[in-house]
C-alpha cells in the first residue's frame, strides 16, 4: 500500500468515527436542552405561581416542634476527619434533639479512638462497630448504624421521627436540621444540595466538581423531579421520615441499604421511588437576608446546602467517579434493567449515558486533534496534509454545525449556574476546566468497564473503594454566629405570673418566648389562666402565635388543650397543623383524641395523622391494643386501610393473642 492509501484508511477511520461522536453528541445535546429549557420554565413557573405565598424564614423553621433526629455516618479510615464533621454539627448546628450514630469497624482502630474521643465529652455521640472487619460496603456500614439506631430506641423507650445520612467529611448547615424538621412527616425524603467549598482556583480537579455539581443540583435534578417524581440521593444531605424506613423493612427485611451496589444512595432512591414514597430536592434560601439578588449562593448564609471538599488530584478523582459509574451506570442497569414508566426511563437513559458521553469525549478529542493537524497542513504550516472529513454542504457538516451549537449551549449553561453558585469569574473559569473534567470523566468510564468486567469474571469483589480525604473538613463560605443561636427554654424557676402577664404584650417574639418558657407545674390559677390564654390564641392571626400553642400544649400535656389542638388540626399553616397531630398524641386518653380527629377529618387532616402515627413505633403500639374497642371504629378503619405499618403490626398483635 502506498502513502496515500494509508491516509484514505485512515481518513475513512476517521469519518467513521466522527459520525459515531457526532450521532452520540446529537442525543445527549437532545436530551440536555429539555432540562435547559425546563430550568428556566420552572423557575419562571415558581415565581409566577409562588409570587404570593409567604417565604420561609428561619424563625418559621423554629417555631416547628423538634422532632427527634438519628444522623448516620459511616466511616472507613477517617478518624480525624469524621472527629471534626461530628464536632461541627454539635458546635454550630441548631438543633438540639438529635444522637450522631458513627459507623467504625473492628480493625480500624483510629476512627473508634477519635469516635470514643468525641463521645466521652458529648452524650450525643453513639459509636457502632460494624459486625464484619473493613472494608466491606457503605451500604454494609450504614445498615449495621440503622440495626444500632433500633437497638437504641429499644434501649432507652425512645423514637426517632427522621434518619439523615451524612458523610465523614461534610460541612453541615447550621439550619439543615431545622429544615428536615419543618418539612417531614409531609414529605418523605428530602435531599439539600451538597456542594464542593470554594477554594483556591489552582485546585482545578477540585473545581470540576464544583462546575458538575452546580449545574446538576441547581438545574437537572429540580427538572428531572418535576418530570418523573425520581430524585436521586446524593448519598448525603438526605432526610428520611421514619415510616419511610419501616415499612422498606416490612417490603424487604431489616437491610435498608443494598449491598451488591457500589451506589447504595442511587438504588436506595429508586426503591423508595417504587414504594410510593415522595422525594423532594429542596433549593432553598429563606427570606430575611441583606445580600442582593445577584450574591453568588455561596456567599449567602440563608441558602441551605450542605459542603465538602472533593478529591483536589487527578487519581483520586478518577477513582472515585469510577465508582459512581459503576453503581448507577452498570450494576443498577444489571440488577434493574429498563424496568418502568417512559418519563422513568428517559431519568434512567440519562444517568446510564455518562458511561458512554464520557467515553465519547474522549474520542472527541481525537477527532479534535486530527482537524487540528487537517487545518495546519492545508494552510502550509506543517509539511504534510491530511485527508478531509467533512465535505463543505454535506449530512455530516450540518450534523457536526447542530452538535457545535449544543457544544456552545452547553458552555452558556456552565457559566450560568456555577456563576450563581460561586460567583461569575468562576463561572467563566468553568469553561476552561470542562477540558478536564472531560478527560476525568472518560478515564473514569474506561476504568469502570474494566473494573465491572473483572468484578463479572469473579476476579474481583464488590467493596467499599472509599476516597481518602485527605483534604479534611472545611468551613462554611459563610456563617453568620448570630442566625444559628437557637431559642433556649427557660428554666422551670420562671415567674409564671410574669410569663402570663407577657400573653397580653403587642410583640409577638416576647408572646412566643413566654409561651415557650412556660413550665409544666403551675397552680390551679395559673393553670387556668394559661387555659384561657391559648383558647384566645387559636385565633391568632399569627402563625408563629398558633404553631406555638399547639407545640407548648404537646409539652404540657393538659387535658385542656384537647379541644384547641382538634382545632388547629385544621389550620391553613402547616406548621401550625404538623404542631398539632404531634401534640396530639401526648395528651391523656389520646386514642379517643385521634378518633375524634378522624371522625371530623378532611383528607388532608387524614393524610397528616397516619404519617404522624406511622412515625412514632411507641405509641403505635398503645393504639393496636385499642384499635378493637367500639370507640375506635373510624380510627381502625383509617389504619388498617391506608396504613401498611399499622396493618402489620395489628395483625401480628391479633397473632399472639
Amino acid at each position: 500500500m502506498s502513502g496515500r492509501d494509508y491516509l484514505v484508511l485512515f481518513r475513512d477511520s476517521m469519518l467513521g468515527l466522527t459520525w459515531f461522536v457526532a450521532l452520540v453528541f446529537l442525543l445527549s445535546g437532545c436530551q440536555d436542552l429539555i432540562y435547559d429549557v425546563g430550568a428556566y420554565v420552572l423557575r419562571v413557573y415558581r415565581r409566577i405561581a409562588f409570587r404570593n405565598r409567604e417565604r420561609l424564614t428561619l424563625q418559621k423553621l423554629r417555631t416547628r416542634d423538634q422532632q427527634r433526629i438519628a444522623i448516620m455516618v459511616p466511616a472507613w479510615n477517617e478518624g480525624e476527619v469524621v472527629a471534626a464533621m461530628v464536632n461541627n454539627i454539635i458546635q454550630r448546628v441548631d438543633y438540639k434533639n438529635y444522637q450522631v450514630f458513627v459507623g467504625t469497624y473492628p480493625n480500624d482502630a483510629a476512627t473508634q479512638a477519635a469516635v470514643d474521643r468525641l463521645a466521652k465529652e458529648y452524650p450525643q455521640i453513639i459509636k457502632v462497630i460494624t459486625a464484619r472487619p473493613g472494608p466491606t460496603t457503605k451500604a454494609d456500614c450504614l445498615n449495621n448504624v440503622y440495626k444500632r439506631i433500633k437497638q437504641y430506641e429499644e434501649q432507652h423507650n425512645q423514637n426517632f421521627d427522621i434518619i439523615v445520612m451524612h458523610d465523614a467529611e461534610d460541612v453541615v448547615h447550621p439550619h439543615s436540621f431545622l429544615l428536615f424538621n419543618y418539612l417531614i412527616p409531609r414529605v418523605d425524603v428530602i435531599q439539600l444540595p451538597i456542594l464542593p467549598l470554594p477554594t483556591s482556583w489552582s485546585r482545578f480537579v477540585h473545581w470540576t466538581y464544583a462546575d458538575e455539581f452546580s449545574e446538576t443540583h441547581m438545574k437537572d435534578v429540580p427538572v428531572r423531579e418535576k418530570i418523573s417524581g425520581f430524585v436521586p440521593y446524593a448519598g448525603t444531605g438526605t432526610g428520611f421520615s421514619r415510616r419511610v424506613f419501616r415499612t422498606l423493612e416490612q417490603i424487604g427485611g431489616s437491610k435498608i441499604f443494598n449491598e451488591d451496589t457500589m451506589t447504595e444512595d442511587y438504588s436506595l432512591s429508586k426503591r423508595i421511588r417504587e414504594t410510593g414514597f415522595t422525594s423532594i430536592f429542596v433549593n432553598l434560601v429563606l427570606a430575611g437576608g441583606d445580600e442582593k439578588w445577584y450574591t453568588p449562593l455561596s456567599r449567602r448564609t440563608t441558602f441551605i446546602a450542605n459542603w465538602a471538599y472533593f478529591p483536589m488530584d487527578f487519581r483520586r478523582a478518577v477513582r472515585q467517579k469510577t465508582r459512581w459509574i459503576i453503581g448507577i451506570s452498570l450494576q443498577e442497569w444489571e440488577m434493574g434493567g429498563w424496568s418502568g414508566s417512559l418519563r422513568i426511563k428517559e431519568n434512567l437513559l440519562k444517568d446510564r449515558k455518562v458511561f458512554v458521553a464520557a467515553g465519547t469525549s474522549l474520542l472527541g478529542y481525537v477527532l479534535l486533534t486530527y482537524f487540528i493537524v487537517f487545518a495546519l497542513g492545508d494552510n502550509h504550516v506543517i509539511p504534510f496534509k491530511l485527508l478531509p472529513i467533512i465535505e463543505s454542504g454535506s449530512k455530516l457538516q450540518r450534523l457536526v454545525m447542530v452538535d457545535t451549537f449544543f457544544m456552545f449551549l452547553r458552555m452558556f449553561q456552565r457559566i450560568v449556574f456555577v456563576g450563581m453558585v460561586y460567583g461569575l469569574p468562576e463561572g467563566l473559569m468553568s469553561i476552561p476546566r470542562l477540558l478536564l473534567g472531560n478527560i476525568i470523566n472518560g478515564v473514569a468510564a474506561f476504568r469502570a468497564l474494566q473494573s465491572f468486567a473483572r468484578a463479572r469474571q469473579g476476579k474481583a469483589a464488590v467493596r467499599w473503594d472509599s476516597t481518602t480525604h485527605v483534604e479534611g473538613v472545611g468551613e462554611l463560605p459563610t456563617d453568620d454566629p448570630e442566625s444559628r443561636r437557637p431559642v433556649q427554654r427557660h428554666q422551670e424557676n420562671t415567674d409564671v405570673d410574669a410569663l402570663i402577664a407577657a400573653f397580653a404584650s403587642r410583640d409577638v417574639w416576647e408572646v412566643i418566648h413566654a409561651m415557650e418558657a412556660l413550665p409544666k407545674n403551675v397552680t390551679k390559677k395559673q393553670r387556668t389562666e394559661i387555659v384561657k390564654a391559648f383558647y384566645e390564641f387559636v385565633e391568632s392571626r399569627e402563625g408563629k402565635i398558633r404553631s406555638m400553642v399547639a407545640r407548648v400544649s404537646g409539652f404540657l400535656g393538659w387535658e385542656e388543650m384537647a379541644p384547641p389542638l382538634l382545632t388547629l388540626l385544621h389550620d391553613k399553616d402547616w406548621a401550625v397543623r404538623a404542631n398539632a397531630a404531634k401534640a396530639l398524641l401526648k395528651q391523656p386518653q389520646c386514642d379517643r383524641l385521634i378518633e375524634a380527629a378522624f371522625v371530623d377529618a378532611d383528607i388532608y387532616v387524614r393524610d397528616l395523622l397516619v404519617k404522624v402515627i406511622e412515625q412514632d413505633s411507641m405509641k403505635q403500639d398503645e393504639l393496636v391494643q385499642s384499635l378493637d374497642a367500639d370507640y375506635m371504629i373510624t380510627t381502625r378503619t383509617v389504619l388498617l386501610r391506608e396504613s401498611l405499618i399499622i396493618r402489620t403490626r395489628y395483625e401480628k398483635f391479633k397473632q399472639s393473642q
